[in-house]
């Protein structure tokens, strides 16, 4: 138990207990044990029905006698705890308190009673008892890791310096994105592939609720984005705005009622879209309590957290099917010089066969669907990438890619080389002429093509999915037990 100890004491048991109580709309309170008369006088105070349990009758009357007239909401029964809990279980309402295990119990009992707590419902307070020894404490660990495994373990402390451990479910949470609705122009491009990343990669991992508000629809009908729909709802504990901004776009929310959002309790994320090659707007940087930055790795915007783009699996994996195609060129060429440029002389090129699809995401005409697009990459022996524009970025290509089986060839880029290992998980070239030798290379030499491709589709799927990503970032905004402790 001692190695979950979180690094936050809270040295107010009663304040912490109202504070849960009000957070959880607790209705209800169960101690097991009649021994700790201070802890007793503290739940009372709560104001909740309190059932007190104990083996021996005489230990609930002295209890009651000690108490006097705060013993009004309180009800005693004798009993093995374990036994009177499973009779009371259908009455207690979810949103029950637990205050299990009085000095006087060993740990295996409190263990077993804990198996009577609906999973993940209400919250359990156990008390410490270093008599109880290693293996005491970790069969109390193993039901507390049964009863919710993404509970968070909160260390509180009584003036008396007695400790007792305060474990909460994980906290619900609801997301709003407010993220543009097409690619481009209103109405005029394809849609948005926010609308895969973001949206439906966190419904792919169940781990919130969510809705969308698209700020380009708002602009374009002419009305404002409708602050009820960005702020906090009443019913979840955890409220994220997760919103995209566009350097060139008219319709991005105004810092003014992202302000408005936050004094609702939301917690606001900003996506940056190409933010290595986009004006600096320094307005909105203040304002978002964590800025996501997809294209680098640079921590230079204050609550800046560099991360990688998540794909949803879906249509992002290795189907194992055939690879008819043997190099493949995928995405837009027509604006980036150093695809063009590139693209010319692949299109003369005679010592190797790159099959080139062009596709826009801003260009209705030209856009495959998402599952056209992803079928290129698994059909793929090889795909190149290249990731160099004003700046080398961080292109979601890259993943999509390994994710989807197939070997990547990426010109050299030092973001993309701290997330992957050059020579194991892909390959990198230097110039039109090593791209061209090293694609053909790994055409002729299927083995180590296939051992690269794999060890490159491994490293995505175990550590850049779609679930890292959001639990990553629900941890850092504190939508999750496992809250990230930033300054």
């Amino acid at each position: 138990m001692s190695a979950t100890l979180p690094a936050v004491v809270h040295n107010d048991r009663l304040s912490r207990l109202r504070q849960v109580m009000e957070r959880l709309g607790l209705r209800a309170v169960v101690q097991t044990g009649a021994a700790d008369l201070q802890l007793t006088r503290e739940l009372l105070q709560l104001g909740l029905p309190l059932t007190v349990t104990a083996v021996r009758q005489a230990e609930l009357e002295a209890l009651a006698a000690n108490c006097g007239a705060d013993n009004a909401v309180m009800r005693l029964v004798a009993g093995h705890p374990c036994r009177v809990l499973a009779d009371l279980r259908q009455q207690l309402p979810p949103q029950t308190l637990y205050v299990f295990g009085a000095n006087d119990l060993p740990a295996p009992t409190v263990r077993d009673e804990m198996f009577w707590v609906k999973h993940g419902q209400g919250a359990i307070v156990v008390q410490c008892d270093s008599g109880r020894g290693p293996r005491g404490l970790a069969d109390v660990q193993d039901q507390l890791l049964r009863w919710s495994p993404d509970h968070a373990v909160e260390t509180l402390v009584d003036d008396r310096g007695e400790v007792t451990l305060l474990a909460l479910p994980a906290p619900r949470v609801h997301v709003t994105f407010l993220i543009e609705k097409y690619a481009f122009d209103y109405g005029t491009s394809g849609l948005s592939i926010n609308i895969d990343n973001l949206v439906d990669t966190l419904a792919a991992t169940g781990l919130a609720t969510a809705n969308v508000v698209f700020y380009d629809q708002c602009h374009h009908e002419g009305r404002e984005i409708p602050l009820a729909e960005i702020s906090k709802p009443d019913d979840c504990d955890v409220h994220l705005l997760v919103s995209t901004l566009h350097y060139h776009s008219r319709a991005n929310p105004s810092v003014e009622l992202l302000e408005r959002a936050k004094a609702s309790g939301t917690r606001v994320a900003l996506v940056w879209l190409d933010k290595k090659i986009s004006r600096s707007t320094p307005e909105y940087y203040g304002v978002a309590d964590l800025n996501v930055v997809l294209d680098g790795n640079d921590f230079e915007l204050p609550n800046g957290w560099p991360i990688f783009t998540p794909k949803n699996p879906v249509y992002f994996h290795d189907p194992g099917g055939v690879r008819d195609i043997g190099v493949s060129l995928v995405g837009e060429v027509r604006y980036l010089s150093q695809r063009k440029a590139i693209v010319e002389r692949l299109r003369q090129e005679t010592r190797v066969d790159v099959q080139m699809f062009a596709t826009s995401a801003a260009d209705s005409r030209r856009a495959l669907s998402i599952a056209e697009y992803a079928g290129l990459y698994q059909r793929s022996r090889i795909s190149i990438a290249m990731t160099k524009d004003a700046v080398r970025q961080l292109k979601g290509r890259v993943f999509e890619v390994l994710h989807c089986g197939a070997m990547l060839l990426c010109d050299v880029n030092h973001h993309v080389s701290s997330y992957l290992r050059p020579g194991i998980d892909y390959v990198t070239w230097r110039d039109y002429e090593d791209l061209v030798a090293k694609a053909r290379y790994y055409l002729q030499h299927e083995d180590e093509r296939q051992r690269i491709a794999r060890s490159g589709h491994r490293q995505v799927v175990r550590f850049y999915n779609h679930e890292v990503f959001w639990r990553s970032l629900l941890a850092r905004l504190g939508g999750t037990a496992a809250t990230f402790h930033g300054p």
